[in-house]
């Protein structure tokens, strides 16, 4: 047997190598008819949250790509309201602005009435898509966004892949035996 939730998420591709979890973040958004921040945006806010947490290695990075930024008298198209009233991209010649682009950041769960689950077996994604409710999955590498699965057989997630960057994978399917082992797995339910 093989089910999707109602009317699957779209696949959106990751702008950059890391921005993966930016991608998850729309494609749920949408799903959930919620406003849909730029990756930009989300991958921004991400690296803000893990400096605010105090990080030291990341702070460090960040203050220094401050200076970096304050010497070569870059201050503008760096921040997503800068962007907003500018329409313009980031600012490319921004050391910050690199620094988003290659930081690997953290899913907001939190803002979109998700909850990292303990739980992880088959009856509950069987739920939870049966539900029409999306789940997150992801190690420390990549995320991944679950909209179906099939059992007739070994059991199997159908997720929406954002990698590569700029094109996404669009379906991937992962066997619940490859899922199970893997080492720092999440699991967000929503």
């Amino acid at each position: 047997m093989s089910r999707d939730v109602t009317g699957p998420p779209g696949l959106v591709a990751q702008e950059t190598g890391a921005w993966c979890f930016a991608a998850a973040e729309q494609m749920v958004r949408a799903y959930l008819n919620m406003e849909v921040p730029s990756q930009y945006g989300i991958a921004y806010a991400s690296l803000m949250l893990l400096i605010s947490q105090g990080d030291p290695d990341l702070l460090l990075a960040w203050s220094t790509a401050a200076e970096t930024d304050l010497l070569l008298e870059v201050d503008d198209d760096i921040t997503p309201e800068q962007l907003e009233v500018s329409g313009n991209p980031p600012n490319p010649d921004s050391e910050r602005v690199a620094m988003v682009k290659r930081t690997y950041g953290i899913f907001n769960h939190w803002d979109l009435g998700g909850a990292i689950s303990s739980s992880c077996l088959p009856r509950d994604f069987r739920e939870d898509i049966g539900s029409d409710k999306l789940v997150v999955i992801g190690n420390r590498n990549h995320y991944y966004v679950v909209y179906g699965y099939t059992d007739a057989g070994p059991f199997i997630l159908r997720a929406r892949d954002p990698f590569p960057p700029g094109l996404g994978a669009g379906t991937r399917l992962i066997p619940w035996g490859d899922f199970n082992v893997w080492e720092y797995k999440v699991v967000i339910r929503f």
